[in-house]
Order: structure tokens, then C-alpha cells, then sequence
């Protein structure tokens, strides 16, 4: 079958040949694959009002039930000088040509629409994946500030890093932090603000308060100034888990090897002063002294006596140098130290200065 001879059979200019070619057809072919593809090409040259049919699979369906009420209509037979064989033909073509439209053009359209609905729902489930991401890190030698996209500022201890997006959206806002940072949150209670630490995360709506997760650390501190913040663990299949409500002056150890958390009240700033460029020891042990010294001054500080492990100090840093420090220690403890030179590893690259603590007249 062709197109040329269909056209001949809508406009009843058929042979008794042809015409029983068609009519077979009809029966037989019209509603295999290339029959529905054949009355579809045929359906788009046929000439609309304006002249001008455009292919556009939305209106394609207006347009099929405009012609079948124009091909029953009185008027179409007026202006097309058609008698009622041909009236009749074109009915039994488009007839037809609508079963094969219901079960061509149908299917396009549902997929279409179903395309459409599976990109929105996907663009608005990954919203948070798509979108830019900021990362500042805060360098072994300096604090520094953040102000992020909702007006919160965050300062970042030595050494630390945070992730935010570049815009917040959806109904929370979410960072992520590995280190140590003072958050100023703005208050917004339709957003939450979620601060991410891999183990925990604290959710808040406005407040200041100090997280400190390094990594390498087997805990994670929070200490509440203000406001309110809620302490939640998430479980692999993405529940979340809440633990703990802290209240101004709080502060909450959660152990990563136990998920234990424990509780005490603070009553002095050493926990967040390091934002003001304070180094701040009350009554501390020897051990967490040197891990804060460590971070500080990027050095590498080993005690070699264990002995030293039962001394504690109370003492505050503000503008020293690490052999000011040093000195400060040794003066007031059975201490003595030596500081290694840098090495250098590679052009412009350098190891860390290291520092050995040794107990001073130890008795034999």
C-alpha cells in the first residue's frame, strides 16, 4: 500500500481495482505498525484551518477530533463538493486513522508526560546533589571567619574545613564540618540549621555554640552558649536517631567508641576562646594540653615519660610563640623539652617541627 493510492481512495478516485485494494488493505494491513505509520503521515498533510499543521505531539489530539467533527459535518461536504461515497470513505479512514491515533500517538504522549514528571520529581530529589558547593579550610596557622548565604557566620579553628552550598534550599539548612567552629546561627524556625560531623549532627534553629570533631579525635565536643541544639545520630538505612537536648552552658562529650554521651556544665569561656585567639587551660591534663598545643602551632609534640601523664595546667595563651610556650611550661612543671629543626622533604615543602617532653630530674 501507498500513500498516493489512499489519497486517491479519500477523494473516491479509485479503479475497481484499486478500489478493492484498499478495501482489503482496510481489513488486513491497517492496523499492523507500518499501516498506523502510513495513515499517520497521511493524517499530517492533510490541511488544517490555518494552513499551516504543525507536528506537536500536545495538540496532535485536538486536532484529530476537530477533523472527525469537520468530516461529519454538513459544511465540510458543502465546501468540499464531496458526495456521500466520499463522505463515507473519509468517515471509514478517519475511523480507522482514530484507533491507530489512540494506539500511536496515545502511548507518546502518556511517555511523554511521564518523562516529564520523572525529570521534576528527579531536578527536586537532587536538588542538594546539583547544586554548587563552597569548601573553606582554615590553614594550621589561622582562624578563620565565614559568613554564610542566610547571614550565619562561622569561625574555623586551625586546621578546619567546611562544606555549604552555595544557596540554602528545600527546608533545611545543612554544612558540613570537620574540625573545630564557633557557629552564630541566624534564627529561622521553617529552617532548621543541621551542622554534619560524620558521627553526629547538631540540629539547630538560631544559636551560638562550639563544635569540635577532628577527626582524629575519638570525641566530639559541643558547647551550647545560647539558644537550643539537639544532638542526632543518623543510622545507615537514614533514620535519625535524636540523643540529646543541651541548654546554654552544656557542654556534651559524644565518645565515637561507645556512643556514649556525657554531660557537664561550663563556667568559662576555654571551650570557644580560641575564636578571640586565646589558648585557655583549667586545671587540663598534660595529654589534652599537647593535643591543643599540637593543632595550634602545627608541631608534632611526643611525651616521652609517663610519669608526665599526672601533671595538669591552668594557664592562658594569647600572642606567645611555641618557645614562649615551651618555656612557660617548663618553668612551672618538672619539664624539660628539645625542638627539632624542619626538614625539608621536597622543594618548598617542609616537615613538621617535632618537640619531646621528657620529665626533669626524674629520680632513678
Amino acid at each position: 500500500m501507498n500513500k498516493e493510492l489512499l489519497i486517491k481512495y479519500c477523494n473516491n478516485c479509485c479503479t475497481e481495482v484499486e478500489l478493492k485494494t484498499v478495501l482489503a488493505w482496510f481489513e488486513e494491513s491497517s492496523k499492523t505498525a507500518d499501516g498506523k505509520v502510513l495513515l499517520f503521515k497521511i493524517w499530517e498533510e492533510l490541511p488544517d484551518e490555518e494552513g499551516n499543521l504543525q507536528i506537536n505531539f500536545d495538540i496532535i489530539l485536538n486536532k484529530i477530533h476537530h477533523k472527525v467533527n469537520l468530516a461529519q459535518s454538513k459544511k465540510l461536504l458543502e465546501e468540499a463538493n464531496q458526495n456521500l461515497i466520499k463522505y463515507k470513505r473519509r468517515k471509514h479512514f478517519m475511523n480507522v486513522f482514530m484507533r491507530a491515533a489512540a494506539i500511536v500517538i496515545l502511548p507518546l504522549l502518556i511517555f511523554g508526560m511521564y518523562m516529564t514528571y520523572k525529570y521534576e520529581s528527579t531536578r527536586h530529589g537532587q536538588i542538594f546533589v546539583n547544586q554548587a558547593y563552597n569548601e573553606v579550610f582554615s590553614s594550621v596557622d589561622a582562624i578563620t571567619k565565614v559568613t554564610l548565604p542566610d547571614g550565619s557566620n562561622v569561625w574555623l579553628n586551625h586546621s578546619s574545613t567546611l562544606k555549604y552550598p552555595a544557596m540554602f534550599r528545600g527546608n533545611i539548612r545543612s554544612v558540613e564540618l570537620h574540625g573545630e567552629g564557633y557557629f552564630e546561627v541566624n534564627h529561622n524556625s521553617k529552617m532548621p540549621f543541621i551542622v554534619k560531623t560524620g558521627e553526629l549532627q547538631i540540629k539547630v534553629l538560631g544559636t551560638t555554640f562550639n563544635i569540635m570533631a577532628y577527626p582524629e579525635e575519638d570525641r566530639i565536643e559541643t558547647s551550647l552558649i545560647n539558644g537550643c541544639v539537639e544532638l542526632q545520630r543518623m543510622e545507615p538505612n537514614g533514620k535519625v536517631i535524636p540523643l540529646l537536648k543541651m541548654k546554654p552552658t552544656d557542654l556534651a562529650i559524644f565518645q565515637k567508641s561507645n556512643n556514649e554521651i556525657s554531660t557537664r556544665t561550663i563556667d568559662d569561656d576555654r571551650y570557644f576562646s580560641w575564636k578571640e585567639g586565646k589558648l585557655v587551660f583549667d586545671k587540663e591534663p598534660i595529654g589534652e594540653v599537647v593535643k591543643k598545643l599540637s593543632r595550634w602551632f602545627n608541631v608534632d609534640i611526643k611525651i616521652k615519660d609517663p610519669e608526665l601523664l599526672e601533671l595538669t595546667y591552668t594557664a592562658t595563651f594569647v600572642h606567645e610563640t611555641l618557645p614562649q610556650v615551651m618555656e612557660l611550661i617548663a618553668l612551672v612543671s618538672p619539664v624539660s623539652y628539645s625542638i627539632s629543626d624542619r626538614k625539608e622533604i621536597s622543594p618548598g615543602t617542609f616537615s613538621k617541627r617535632k618537640i619531646i617532653l621528657s620529665y626533669r630530674n626524674k629520680p632513678i
